[in-house]
């Protein structure tokens, strides 16, 4: 029934003359806002009533009547939603000494409810007639145009969920990822339908780690623990391959961002449009489509990463060939699954999954060791498969494999790792780690943006390594990106999505660049804030506190040379 349901609503809203249509009028200035808006009519009665236009719907009134009267404007779907388990004041707050920040950290907490939505329950009872894909529970969404909610931002919403001791919402929101998984076989890129030709990083088995280490809720991670198992099944049927030796032996699986779409992505219909309109057959358009919806299922939509690295079409977007990258990061999520899952299932003593996933983890160690390690430069780099080389460029995401820690035990690697980072330049950047070195790129996984997950990802990777040396760099780089967000938050009373990091100048700004404008709210933005206050809030003060401090010692002085005189 489900999937009937689904294959009317993609001639709607992810392929047909409605779609098309529509999006090449450029009614509305964002592609999304059209492919959000929900149904009057169930799907075979708008398609027949678009038909009986003809050739009218040329006539952008006769098509404007026709949107309006047989679509709702976005987010109708959706009602505000007060979680029960908000309180005024969470007792971990207590953690943040300095009173501006904890005001600060109170307001991030206030959001919480200006962001939350539960799905109307006439989507459930008529999923033909939404774009919007059912859920049970109360969500966080992101903010901005983001109405629904997004797979990978939910990591990070859940952290900053935790803190907040908001327990309900966070089972709740992992609840509908599994819901997703059970109902579709995995996590789609976000709850639309259009989204269920792509997923995002694979952070739902984190996601539940992170929850059981904060609430000890065994009963709950032993009742998902096959929905996990299933998603994981998902990724080997769907994104792996196999490094094979030169007699064409398996060696070992990798993962890569491999989504197929046969049209542009409804949600940027024109772009994608546009971007391939001088490709001359059907089959090099279906490739290009297909190379985007996997870089966007990468969550680095767009980056440099992507695209050539070298001659003509270095870094243009028409360039793109995510097909040809193994990603490093990807590997590495994959990795701290297996890790995971091989501990989850010991807990449950299902010892036959220990040894599958312990076997998983071993395989994924070595393809991070044979596949993206570097000695030379001493860090791990996305591999390219079709030339088969490192890419031996800075992202951001060369990192992650120190936060997933999916290294053998070696002192080395993280020291080794912080060198790296230095050589390149970016531990100069006070407000943040650039996403890349990329000159000249209007994309907005580079520079000169700086993104919170992955900031906060490397500071956890330096943080846990449980060196002192180490430990001291993830303080440093945890309390410059506090005090910059601070003092932006302060300026502009808005949280963004992505912060501008360029050295050039003194403040910290939203960022910039890509396909849309900045976004503010901001539920990942928020949940890293919320977390590394949680691990520094009594480590530092802001800038207003050092100020009166300062203030109060120079009076000190002048009384006392005062009474001395």
């Amino acid at each position: 029934m489900l999937y009937t349901v689904i294959n009317l609503l993609a001639q709607i809203y992810c392929n047909g003359p409605i779609l098309q249509t529509v999006q090449d009028s450029h009614m509305f200035p964002d592609s999304k806002h059209f492919v959000d808006m929900s149904l009057k009519y169930d799907p075979i009665t708008t398609l027949r009533h678009f038909d009986e236009l003809g050739d009218r719907t040329s006539d952008m009134i006769i098509l404007r009547e026709f949107v309006t009267s047989h679509f709702n404007p976005p987010g109708s779907e959706l009602v505000e939603w007060f979680p029960p388990d908000w309180v005024d004041f969470p007792s971990n707050f207590l953690n943040i000494h300095d009173y501006h920040h904890r005001r600060w950290a109170l307001h991030l907490h206030r959001i919480w409810k200006d962001l939350c939505r539960k799905v109307r329950d006439d989507v459930k009872h008529r999923q033909d007639h939404y774009s919007l894909l059912y859920v049970p529970h109360p969500f966080i969404i992101p903010g901005g145009r983001f109405l629904e909610f997004y797979y990978w931002d939910t990591f990070w919403i859940l952290k900053g969920l935790l803190f907040s001791e908001m327990y309900e919402t966070a089972r709740g929101v992992i609840k509908n990822l599994g819901y997703m998984v059970d109902n579709h076989g995995f996590v789609p890129n976000g709850g639309r339908v259009y989204y269920l030709t792509r997923s995002q990083p694979p952070l739902l088995t984190p996601m539940v780690y992170e929850y059981y280490m904060s609430t000890g809720d065994l009963d709950f991670v032993m009742e998902i623990l096959p929905t996990l198992d299933k998603e994981y099944e998902f990724w080997i049927k769907n994104r792996q391959e196999w490094f094979t030796d030169k007699e064409g032996n398996k060696q070992f699986p990798y993962y890569q961002y491999k989504a197929k779409l046969k049209v542009p992505r409804p949600e940027s219909y024109r772009e994608d449009s546009e971007l391939a309109e001088h490709l001359q057959s059907e089959a090099e358009k279906i490739r290009m489509w297909s190379e985007i919806a996997s870089a966007a299922e990468t969550g680095w939509d767009f980056s440099t990463r992507w695209f050539s690295q070298n001659g003509d079409t270095m870094h243009r977007m028409d360039s793109i060939r995510t097909w040809s990258i193994v990603p490093a990061d990807l590997n590495a999520f994959m990795c701290a699954n297996a890790r995971i899952l091989a501990s989850l299932y010991e807990i449950a003593g299902n010892f036959k999954k220990v040894k599958v996933f312990e076997q998983r983890y071993t395989w994924a160690k070595k393809e991070m060791r044979e596949l993206h390690w570097n000695e030379t430069d001493g860090i791990w780099y996305d591999y390219d498969i079709e030339l088969k080389t490192h890419s031996n460029q800075y992202y951001v995401s060369n990192a992650v494999p120190l936060y997933a820690k999916c290294y053998d035990e070696d002192d080395e690697i993280p020291h080794r790792v912080h060198d790296y980072l230095e050589r390149q330049g970016v531990l100069k950047f006070k407000k943040g780690l650039p996403t890349s070195l990329a000159m000249g790129s209007s994309q907005q996984w580079d520079k000169e943006n700086a993104w919170p997950p992955m900031i906060h990802m490397v500071i956890e990777g330096f943080r846990t390594t449980g060196d002192l040396k180490l430990m001291k760099v993830a303080e440093k780089m945890a309390t410059s990106w506090l005090t910059g967000t601070y003092q932006s938050f302060i300026r502009t009373h808005a949280m963004f999505e992505k912060y501008n990091v360029t050295p050039h100048t003194e403040e910290t700004s939203g960022g910039g660049g890509g396909e849309y404008e900045v976004q503010t709210g901001f539920g990942w933005t928020n949940g890293v804030i919320l977390d590394l206050l949680d691990k520094y809030g009594d480590q530092f003060a802001s800038s207003s506190t050092k100020t009166t401090f300062a203030s109060a010692n120079i009076i000190f002085l002048v009384v006392i040379l005062y009474i001395l005189s």
